[in-house]
């Protein structure tokens, strides 16, 4: 432990592995090792140093003092990176001090969660508003009420509730639950009639009993998606929907959360929920944050319209709505072939009477919400309706999209880079690039905005392989090329970036590390033709170069790929000479023997016979070609551009080559069969066609890779092409 009195402690002898034992890999861990980590540092005094209350002393003010704080600050310094992985330690690892580090990791790991706009509160069940059972025994004795519950039993619940009036108030479970928050989460019709016979028991105020997380029996039908059961509970007390939970969360809140199963359920949510506590402030974030999870972005659409100031909303950290829907990448893919659907028809009136209409009968809502919500024709096609829901959601987050700039178009330009460059940027890290487009529609300043490391949105997306955003930049003639020859904080260049290693997200796995490393090489390549050749050789922080920073970065999947190329082609080489084998014998062994008065095949005039021997020679000759195509994989000296065109093409040609092998094989095998069984035709069908079933087998083990050799052999290099509308520049993966 520091001594108090130290200003600048210095615990150089403490195990740091007895404090964090966490080692942060990505924003999934990053709560758990921020907290050990901040635990370990109070503990010694030294948080001073991540939240920058202990300033670096200036060196000619004071040397004792700024070498001592240096001395401290690289100690935190070493125990954050030392409790890294190796694959975040590059991103943090050319810090200067502790505080910018721990910034950065922040920065990194910044990953909105549902609890980000929350208000901190201690989670103490409430159970002061129902008889709540206090042991075992209690537990014991309501069992039958429980299992009844469970089951939608109301017979056996009609019995035990006779000889007990009070049971259907008791918290019945460990949680403070009642019999009415255990009925409401199943939907089937015995449920449905145990919930109406339940609530004609109960009155009105025992309705709204919370368990031990504060939660009413309607926040579990809006999590269980339970339409019916809503409407009973809310028919019985219309004061429901206004009841927060403990942690503020209102049966609003689980709709929308849960709304993805339920879209009707929400929508009758939105109905009967007059109160403005759900849709304002923190609260009415949070609510938005859950409709945008969900996809429901009609819904979030009409919320901020009516209350602009949720768009404005942005943590500390950078959490956001906006932020929020910068992650939905796949929201924001459209379908082109189809035609767009249809608006909601209640969506029509304005927002606030939308929210806030009176409340309707429930079977009205349920037709408004079969008829209007769902005003799409009905398919039995999954294809179509895919493609259809698909197409729905992307009219429906590119008008949320727009609707949120909208809101902030009034907004400074130092509160529009603080609200809407992290989101902005966090679109261009998940390639999200339709909603990068329309924010640099309304904030075109926000093109030259970079992160802490100096890095623009070019940067981001070269890094990251985000291949829509790189495109969608290089089309900004105005801009493009001062993004690309701009230099990050390292003095990186954009060919420095592309030298990296594809995130690990970004990598397919499905055809081994030479494919990879092919991927890599194209990658690199493609962004070293949007650079002046002056840029290649320019030198970073380190000294290096672009080529060697890829080099350095690709060296372990060079091996791996060498490794991988090098297993397919040795049991593909085998393969190959047992076809040789098999057909050299096939060759000088004439099926029906000789004449022996003229030597002839005694079979020389039959078809079948002729096909035999030019199936044969197809045969040995293609099974020649593939050996030497993997013998010459195998001789390969493996330089980094071998990757590149040479040692595709060659697998490819081998693989090509031993797949005709094997049918040549296979039909001369059925030929030979034909004169063993020329008087049985129907073994010689079934053995042929069970002969066939090799080349089957191999098309269905290596046909994957046969054709994606194909594809990127085919497109040599990564290539600019003009589309036919416009002047558009596309990138051809």
């Amino acid at each position: 432990m520091a001594e108090a009195g130290n200003l600048y402690p210095y615990p150089s002898t403490l195990n740091i592995a007895n404090f964090v034992t966490v080692k942060l890999s990505d924003s999934s861990n990053y709560s758990l090792w921020k907290t050990q980590m901040l635990c370990l540092l109070e503990s010694q005094e030294l948080v001073g140093f991540i939240d920058g209350t202990l300033i670096q002393t200036p060196l000619l003010e004071n040397p004792d003092n700024y070498l001592k704080w240096k001395r401290s600050d690289r100690l935190v310094k070493g125990w954050i990176l030392g409790s890294l992985t190796e694959d975040m330690l590059e991103y943090v690892f050319e810090k200067v001090s502790a505080r910018d580090v721990w910034l950065e990791l922040k920065d990194i790991c910044c990953v909105i969660s549902l609890d980000n706009f929350e208000e901190g509160s201690t989670m103490q069940p409430i159970i002061d508003e129902a008889e709540s059972v206090e042991s075992k025994e209690d537990y014991k004795y309501c069992l039958p009420l429980y299992r009844a519950s469970l089951c939608g039993d109301w017979e056996k619940a009609k019995t035990f509730l006779k000889k007990d009036n009070e049971a259907s108030r008791a918290q019945i479970t460990s949680f403070s639950q009642t019999a009415l928050h255990i009925a409401v989460t199943s939907k089937n019709d015995n449920a449905k009639f145990f919930v109406e016979n339940l609530v004609a028991l109960m009155a009105d105020d025992a309705l709204a009993i919370r368990d031990s997380f504060g939660e009413t029996p309607l926040h579990y039908a809006a999590r269980f998606g339970n339409l019916d059961a809503a409407k009973i509970l809310v028919n019985r007390n219309s004061n429901l929907p206004h009841i927060a939970s403990k942690n503020g969360l209102y049966p609003i809140h689980l709709a929308a959360e849960y709304g993805y199963k339920s879209v009707d359920l929400v929508h009758y949510f939105f109905s009967i929920t007059d109160d403005l506590a759900p849709y304002t402030g923190r609260t009415g974030v949070r609510l938005l944050y859950r409709l945008i999870c969900s996809d429901l972005y009609d819904f979030a659409t009409h919320l901020v319209k009516c209350f602009p100031d949720l768009a404005k909303y942005s943590t500390s950290n950078g959490s956001s709505p906006l932020a929020q829907l910068a992650t939905k990448t796949s929201a924001f893919v459209g379908t082109s072939h189809i035609s767009s659907p249809k608006p909601l028809s209640y969506m029509v009136t304005s927002a606030t009477s939308w929210i806030f209409q009176e409340r309707a009968n429930a079977n009205d809502i349920e037709n408004a919400v079969n008829e209007a919500l769902l005003n799409k024709p009905k398919t039995n096609s999954p294809e179509l309706e895919y493609i259809r829901d698909k197409e729905w959601k992307y009219q429906n987050a590119i008008k949320l999209a727009e609707c949120f700039c909208e809101k902030l178009e009034c907004l400074s330009e130092k509160e529009m880079k603080s609200i809407v460059g992290g989101p902005f940027l966090q679109a261009v890290r998940f390639d999200n690039y339709k909603l990068v487009e329309i924010i640099v529609g309304k904030f075109p300043l926000l093109v030259y905005h970079c992160n802490r490391n100096g890095k623009n949105i070019l940067h981001i997306a070269v890094e990251n392989r985000c291949t829509n955003v790189f495109n969608f930049v290089c089309q900004m003639t105005q801009h493009r090329h001062h993004l690309m020859t701009s230099l990050d904080s390292f003095n990186n260049t954009m060919l420095h970036l592309a030298g990296k290693l594809s995130p690990e997200n970004k990598v397919n796995h499905t055809f081994g590390a030479a494919l990879r490393m092919q991927e890599e090489l194209r990658w690199f390549e493609a962004v070293k033709q949007m650079l002046p050749p002056s840029y290649y050789e320019r030198l970073n922080n380190k000294g290096k170069t672009a080529h060697q920073v890829f080099i350095e970065q690709h060296a372990n999947l060079k091996i791996e790929g060498e490794k991988w190329m090098k297993e397919i082609a040795n049991s593909c080489a085998i393969l190959a000479m047992l076809a040789i084998t098999i057909a050299f014998a096939a060759a000088i062994t004439v099926p029906g023997g000789r004449n022996c008065e003229n030597g002839l095949p005694i079979f020389s005039r039959n078809g079948f016979y002729s096909a035999f021997a030019f199936s044969n020679t197809v045969s040995i000759s293609t099974a020649c070609i593939s050996l030497f195509a993997f013998i010459s994989i195998l001789t390969s000296s493996y330089a980094e551009e071998d990757f590149l065109h040479v040692l595709p093409k060659r697998l490819l040609w081998g693989l090509l080559t031993l797949y005709a092998s094997v049918e040549a094989m296979i039909l001369s095998f059925g030929c030979a069969l034909y004169f063993v069984f020329k008087d049985n035709y129907m073994v010689f069908y079934v053995g042929f066609v069970l002969a066939v079933l090799p080349i089957l087998a191999f098309q269905h083990w290596r046909g994957p890779l046969v054709n994606h050799l194909f594809l990127v052999v085919k497109k040599k290099t990564i290539l600019w092409r003009h589309r036919s509308r416009g002047s558009t520049m596309i990138l051809e993966a």
